[in-house]
Formats: C-alpha cells, structure tokens, sequence
C-alpha cells in the first residue's frame, strides 16, 4: 500500500505489509483492544511547512465541500471544533487502548522541517516491544541507523532492557538497560556510548532511583581523545529521604602535546528530594602539557552541594588550594531549566600565566631613526602572526547564557598584565553580558570602567585609568617601550566581527590620554636640535650628541577620533623646559601601522634636556615623521626645512653675518663699477653661494 500527499504526486507512506486484530465488543465501549501489529517496509516522510502546517494536516481536519468559499473553510474549521469542545463538556472521554505487542521491521521514517532546516532520517528500523497501554511493562528492543542535518548526526542506535510506565501517574522505569550509540554526533567522531543499570523516575513525586547504573563515552572532538566513565551503584531520592552510596566520575581529554585528567567523587546523599544534600564532594584536576612552563598543573577541589528538586534550584561551596592560589567558590543554579547561574568567586592570587601557552614575546621595542638598523631581533614567521590576527572571535555562547555573579581577586596577572585588588560584577542574559561595574589597580594607578559583548559580536568598552605608569603597563602588555610618564587615559571604544582582524579594522570610538613628568622613547630631540645646528658648521656639537634616545617632558596631552580601526590625533601638546611639541596624524590599529608627523620648537630657556647648549636656536621649528608597522618603528627627520626655518629666524640672521666675515664677506660691497683684490671677491663669493646652500637661502 502506498499514499500520496493531498494534490501532490510525492509519497507520504507506503508499507510492505501490515496486520492488526482488534477486539470487536471492548471497541463498542470506547476501548482498543489489540492483540498485536506488525509492519514491515514501512516508509514515511513527514514535512512541516514554514507556516507550522504539515504534510497530514489535511488528514486531521474536517474537509470542506467542493467549490467552497474560503469563508466556508473557516466556518468549517470553527465547527468542528465546537463539536469537540461539546463532546468533552459531555463528559466524552479519549479511546482507551492496549496493545499486546508492537513488532516493526525493515522501515525507514524521514522528518523535514522546511522552517528551522532540521532534517531527520531514520532508517534500518527494528522495534519490539510488549504490552503498550495507559499502564504496562514489557521488553524493548529497538535497533536503527540516524541520519541527520542541522546539527549533523550519523549513529546507529542499539537499546535493550525493561520498561514498566504508568501515564495517569507520570512514571517510568527502565530495568536492565543496555543502550549503545555509535558515531557522529554534537560535534564528534568516532563515537561510542555505553549505559547500563537500572533508571526509575516519578517527577510528579520527587522520586529518583538509580541501581547499578554505569555509563561510559568514547569520542574524537577536533583531534582530541575523549574518554568518561560515571557510576552510581545504588540511588534513591524521595519526598522524604533521600539515601544512597558515593557516585563517581572520571574524565580525560588527550590530544597529540596535551592531557586533561578530572576525577570527582561525590559522598553519600542525605536529606530528601526538598532539601537533597551532598556533604562532600572532593575532585582532582590534572593538566600535563610540555608547553607549559610548569608542564604538570594538579588542582585539587573540595565542598559540597545542595539542592532543592521541587523548586529546582542547587547550590554548592568549592574551595581549591594549589601553587600560590587560594580559591573560594560559591556556585548556584537559580533554576534547571532553562539554567540560570549564579556565583561569588574569591581568589587570593593568581597567575594565569603560569598554566595557559604564552605567544612567542616579541623583543621589547622602540622607535629607530630611519636609516639606522634596528637592534636584532627574532620575529615570529609570517604565517604565525596572520593567523594570530585572523583568530576567531565566537560569542554566540551569549544567547542562552543566564548568570549573574561578582568576582574579586587579590593579585592577578594575565598576558603579562599585572592587576591588584580586581573587581567585577557579571551578568549574561538575553544575548549580552556586561562585566559592570569592574575595577582594579595596576602599575601605581587604578582602572574602573564596563565592557560590554553582545552574541552578533559587538563589543563595547569603556575605561578609565587613573595615575598609571605607562612604561611599565607597556613593556608588560605589548612589549613597547616607547613611552615613560604618570597619568590619565581615556578610553570609550567599540567594534564587532567574527575575527580578531575584523574588530580592529570595525574599531570607533575615542580615546584621551594626559600624561606628566615622563619621557618618549627612540628618539632625543636634544640630540635632533644639536644636527640641525652641526649643519651649520658645529663640530663641537657633533661630538656632544651622543646620550640616551628620549625625550623628556613634564606634561603631555592628546585626543583620539577612533573610526574604522584608524585613531586620528590634531590636538598632540607636549611641554618642557626647552621643548614644546605638537603634532597630528594616523594610528592605523586594524593594519598595525602609524603615520605621524610631530613639529618640535625650542623655546627661550637654559633649563631642561641640553637647555645651555641649545639656547641659542630658540626659536628653531623641526618636524619628525613616524611612520612604519608597529614592530618596527621608524622616525625622520627633516633636517632640510628645519635649516631653511632657522637660516629666516634672528638667530640665523647673525649666524650669517659672523660667518660672512669669517669667510671674508663681512667687507661692504665694492661701488658700482670698482672691483676689490685680484681673487678674493670670487673666491668670497663662492664660499657665500656654499652657505645659502646650504641654509636654503
């Protein structure tokens, strides 16, 4: 026998063959008697459309007649339902039924949900079972091969054991169960899923038992092994009392340079289904990696649990002592379903460092004049670095996260960043968390402010650090050692993507930083301001112009216009004794380049940085151009428009005066039509023309 769909020549079933005897006088009385149904070569597809209707929906409503308006369909529709509604005010009561057996083989059953893309293919079909009923107990045996997409799944299925059920009661049991699956499923391969024991449950009551219950699970999950084995010998929890003996878990997760060891033991259960109670709860976590710098971490756990199955909440106390951290822990589920989280977290000190693979460090680096090679240095290759800004960035975890919690720790170093008294409020719900409000001190300073992520992968920031120590933040967080000074920085920023690259190049926002007393690394405008005199003809100053490359300054201020991952700056104002410093240009942060440009002028003071030396270019202007990636830096500097500046300043009027003398200039000219000493107003011409040359006169 085969059926089609209504108007459609596609088939909705078909079956080999089939048998059923029912029991003529109990159906008279409503009720279904059966002694046994056998299929074999069953095949059915069921499909839901996107506006929820399916494939055999047409079987189950009342058909209108021919040529009926769809006004008639409706009243049709409205009619039947009445008619049902009236039956069960009558006190019309379901058909009862009960079957003495169900045998299927040799069927296939395809499922298709054309909104969700959910497609569901059961094939190789074998069911046995005893009595089904309102109320019954039989065997089962149920053997089948699954296929499907959205999420992928290919397993065959092998389940034996027991059943007794009552609907009315809302209870069941499972006896000398004997389940396999093997696979691909939830993002694994090679998977082999064992459960043996005994399983009964009454929700309606807060009855659970379990007996001699085992279950262990074998899998491939991106390159790495894992193996998991939980037993519970014996389990009763009731409205009442709850008892039972210790129940064990072992998990291990191995791949090709490391492996994860989880042992957890939970004591005996006391109290009762209201107040279930776990007094002890002890676990060991054990992580060996080679890359690590310790190679083997052990984290010894202990505490308790309870929970409340009636209202569906748990709560459990954890503490962990290991290296140099103390932790406390306090975890709780508000509800099971959906889950909502809550937690309390204090630890004394920690040092993530210590356990996670650091990036290879990159040399700490400075800016170097350009020209001059840097100092060596070993970078990482290419193909490293790219696929280290191309990381993915994965927040969908967000959209069913509930929790709610505070964190706080002592001393936390993490990337190399140093922090002290760390303080966070986090709470998840709906597609977002923000970790709000969070503080902590680092590096002489403090930092307050709120992050913000969203499940599409936006993210927003804002932070406020307060009296920092640049230098030092620098040097431990992005090895630069390109700025020295104490102050504020200012940050509100945002960006989204689904890479590490796509948030830099999509990052907007602001940024302002003040910073005093302090100093820029690879560069000594000193020893720029001594160049721009030495090609006045200084030998003196040549000499002299070898010390330390900074520049210090007492007070330093900037704003930043973030937007499509390029920080643009016009407002740079740097101030000391012998120095005012402005500047403006580009901090490509998607492409990790800069483009710079800053105009350094002396000013009328002895004080400072070579302030004696110097005093007499007050006055003088020189721009110095950064530019280059990050990693490697590089200034110029443009000697040639600082000598022009200087050459059209007083300063370097008088400079041009006495070396007119020295060069034998300093003489009036000749009057019209007289001439001065056989070869020397030529050769003192010449040595003129060299000068404006050179001064860009």
């Amino acid at each position: 026998m085969s059926l089609s769909e209504r108007a459609s020549d596609q088939q909705f079933l078909a079956v080999d063959s089939a048998h059923a005897s029912v029991a003529l006088i109990p159906l008279l009385h409503g009720q279904a008697i059966v002694d046994g149904i056998n299929v074999s070569g069953l095949k059915a597809t069921i499909v839901k459309e996107k506006d929820g209707r399916f494939n055999f929906s047409d079987l189950m409503e009342p058909q209108p007649a021919a040529g009926a308006k769809p006004q008639d369909k409706q009243e049709s529709k409205q009619q039947a339902q009445k008619k049902a509604e009236e039956r069960k005010d009558t006190g019309g009561q379901a058909v009862a039924f009960d079957i003495g057996s169900i045998q299927i083989d040799r069927s296939a059953v395809t499922y298709i949900d054309k909104e969700s893309g959910q497609e569901l293919a059961v094939s190789d079909l074998k069911l046995s079972t005893g009595k089904i009923a309102e109320k019954a107990d039989g065997k089962l045996d149920l053997k089948a091969s699954v296929k499907g997409k959205n999420p992928d799944l290919d397993i065959k299925l092998d389940v034996g054991g027991g059943y007794k059920f009552d609907l009315a009661a809302k209870s069941f049991a499972v006896s000398k169960l004997d389940a396999k699956v093997t696979g691909a499923a939830a993002g694994f391969t090679n998977l082999n899923v064992n459960a043996k024991g005994d399983v009964a449950a009454n929700p309606e009551k807060n009855e659970y038992k379990v007996n001699g219950f085992a279950l262990d699970v074998k899998g491939v999950q991106d390159k790495q092994n894992l193996e998991a084995h939980i037993a519970a010998p014996d389990l009763l929890i009731a409205a009442d009392k709850a008892k039972g003996a210790a129940v064990t878990a072992d998990l291990k997760m191995k791949d090709v340079a490391r492996e994860i060891e989880a042992k957890l033991k939970l004591s005996g259960v006391e109290g009762s289904a209201k107040a279930l109670v776990i007094p002890q709860l002890a676990a060991d976590v054990t992580m060996n990696d080679p890359s690590l710098p310790q190679k083997s971490v052990k984290i010894p756990i202990t505490g308790s649990l309870k929970a409340d199955l009636e209202k569906q909440t748990a709560n459990a106390d954890l503490s962990t002592k290991f290296d140099e951290s103390n932790i406390q822990a306090k975890l709780g589920l508000a509800k099971f379903s959906p889950p909502a989280y809550q937690f309390d977290v204090n630890v004394d000190k920690l040092n993530l460092d210590r356990y996670t693979k650091q990036p290879e460090k990159k040399p700490v680096s400075t800016p170097t004049e350009e020209g001059k090679a840097p100092a060596p240095a070993s970078k990482p290759a290419p193909t490293a670095q790219k696929k280290e800004e191309d990381s993915p960035v994965d927040l969908s975890f967000l959209k069913d996260l509930n929790a709610n919690g505070r964190l706080q720790v002592g001393s936390l170093q993490a990337n190399g960043l140093k922090l002290a008294n760390v303080k966070a409020e986090v709470k998840a719900a709906n597609g977002r968390l923000d970790v709000a409000p969070h503080s902590a001190n680092l590096y002489e300073g403090s930092i307050a402010g709120a992050i913000t992520a969203m499940a599409d992968g936006r993210v927003a920031v804002k932070e406020n650090l307060t009296g920092v120590a640049i230098g030092p933040l620098l040097r431990d967080f992005a090895q630069k050692d390109t700025l020295e000074g104490k102050g504020n920085v200012a940050l509100d920023v945002n960006a989204a993507g689904k890479t590490v690259n796509t948030m830099k190049k999509s990052l907007a926002g602001s940024a302002r930083m003040q910073l005093k007393d302090g100093a820029i690394k690879g560069i000594n405008l000193a020893e720029v301001f001594r160049k721009a005199k030495t090609a006045l003809g200084s030998q003196e100053a040549r000499a002299d112009a070898r010390q330390t490359q900074q520049t210090d300054f007492s007070e330093m201020t900037a704003s930043f216009a973030i937007k499509n991952g390029v920080a643009h700056n016009e407002d740079l104002d740097m101030k000391a004794p012998l120095f005012r410093v402005s500047g403006k240009g580009d901090i490509d942060i998607g492409n990790s380049t800069i483009d710079y440009v800053t105009k350094a002028t002396v000013v009328a003071s002895t004080q400072g940085q070579g302030g004696a030396d110097l005093a007499q270019l007050s006055g003088l202007t020189v721009p110095v151009h950064l530019s280059g990636p990050f990693d490697a830096m590089k200034y110029q500097v443009d000697y040639s428009a600082a000598a022009s500046q200087f050459a059209k300043s007083k300063v370097g009027e008088r400079i041009t005066d006495k070396l007119k003398e020295r060069l034998g200039g300093g003489a009036k000219p000749p009057a019209e039509g007289q001439s001065g000493q056989s070869g020397q107003g030529s050769s003192g011409d010449s040595r003129l023309d060299k000068l404006k040359g050179l001064l860009g006169r």
